[in-house]
């Protein structure tokens, strides 16, 4: 039989033994618990390295997509502190949270581009859906009447593009992951980022969208280049931002353009064209003369009148490598043509023509684009 003095002290070993092994268990716990939430918490990416690929991220959209008719600012660098309500760019299994000492870098800029503000805002969409993932249009939801375009690429970046309605700048916003600020000691080294991939380039178009967007759409990606001797087959696009005002019609000469294949239509060789002929059309005052224009469904008979106010004309022409969108001349031809010359060939329910081009001046000025070896 066991003293009861002897179960004491034996209770009191199995105690202190129990006691320091639930104290190692609870201390071990802590440890984990405390390393775990530390790694949990660590950004990988440093502020100073993201900053410079927000910038990349903002100087491909400028230099990828806008043309020269588009303003954009230098790029306005910022920063918020604490990423608790922003994903972690660490490993998916671990966190979703940011810890709140880390930072989220941003950078914006301001586009000016007037009228082609909304164009500009389409043509970014466009060229992002090849490289950004979740691109989406809408409408803001802090702001009345402002459209937007948003996206996030790969390596954390968050793109908000805003316009808002008949506006004609455009705010370009990236924003980076969780970073590891860059005045805390212990952060990551450099090079955590891969490199972005090279632009994806232009693809094939359709209607005046290679002339409108050239750094986006060609006329066509298989087309001869601009090379050799003559001739240099051409294509024309004409169209006006003038939805109101119409204009006649006006057209290459014989031996220009490629033939066209009447038995089989589709088959008609676009790759044969070397230089795209843009012809915009921009209506100038009213010449306060009016002209009656004749329509009919049947050339038999007389059309009903159609009486236009005759405005000037002036029509700017670039001409750009089929291929690549590249300029390779830029002029300005008037209106000359008489009034009745100018009457459309078929028309709607516009009241106001333009002057028609001057096709001689046309023609004068791509002559040497047509037969001039290269």
């Amino acid at each position: 039989m066991v003293s009861d003095k002897t179960a004491a002290a034996t209770t009191r070993r199995w105690a202190r033994r129990f006691g320091l092994a639930l104290c190692g268990m609870l201390l071990l716990t802590a440890c984990t618990d405390a390393g775990s939430e530390e790694q949990v918490s660590q950004p990988v990416v440093g502020e100073r390295e993201f900053d410079q690929r927000l910038t990349e991220h903002l100087s491909r959209f400028v230099s990828e997509v806008l043309d020269s008719d588009a303003h954009a600012s230098e790029p306005k660098v910022s920063r918020s502190v604490g990423c608790e309500d922003l994903p972690a760019n660490g490993p998916e299994n671990v966190s979703d949270r940011g810890p709140d000492w880390g930072v989220v870098p941003r950078a914006k800029i301001t586009v000016s581009a007037g009228e082609n503000a909304m164009k500009y805002l389409d043509d970014l969409q466009y060229w992002m859906l090849d490289i950004f993932d979740d691109v989406e249009e809408g409408w803001s939801t802090t702001r009345k009447d402002v459209h937007t375009v948003t996206g996030a690429y790969k390596d954390g970046t968050q793109v908000l593009m805003e316009l808002p309605g008949g506006g004609s700048n455009l705010t370009i916003t990236v924003t980076g992951p969780c970073t590891w600020p860059s005045d805390r000691p212990g952060g990551p080294s450099s090079g955590r980022l891969a490199p972005l991939p090279p632009p994806p380039g232009p693809d094939t178009g359709l209607g005046d969208d290679a002339c409108r967007s050239p750094k986006i759409k060609v006329y066509d990606i298989q087309a001869r280049p601009f090379a050799g001797r003559g001739p240099h087959l051409m294509a024309l696009v004409d169209y006006s931002d003038e939805e109101s005002v119409e204009y006649t019609e006006f057209f290459l000469p014989d031996g220009w353009e490629p033939k066209v294949d009447v038995v089989h239509p589709d088959d008609s060789d676009r790759k044969k064209v070397q230089l795209l002929v843009c012809v915009r059309m921009d209506a100038g005052r009213d010449t306060g003369r009016n002209v009656t224009c004749y329509y009919s469904t049947s050339p038999m008979i007389d059309g009903s009148p159609h009486t236009f106010d005759v405005l000037e004309g002036t029509y700017h022409v670039v001409v750009r490598e089929a291929r690549t969108g590249k300029k390779v001349k830029e002029f300005t031809v008037p209106g000359t043509q008489g009034d009745e010359d100018s009457c459309p060939y078929e028309t709607g329910y516009e009241r106001k023509i333009a002057r028609g081009i001057d096709e001689k001046e046309l023609h004068r000025e791509l002559r040497p684009l047509l037969t001039s070896p290269r």
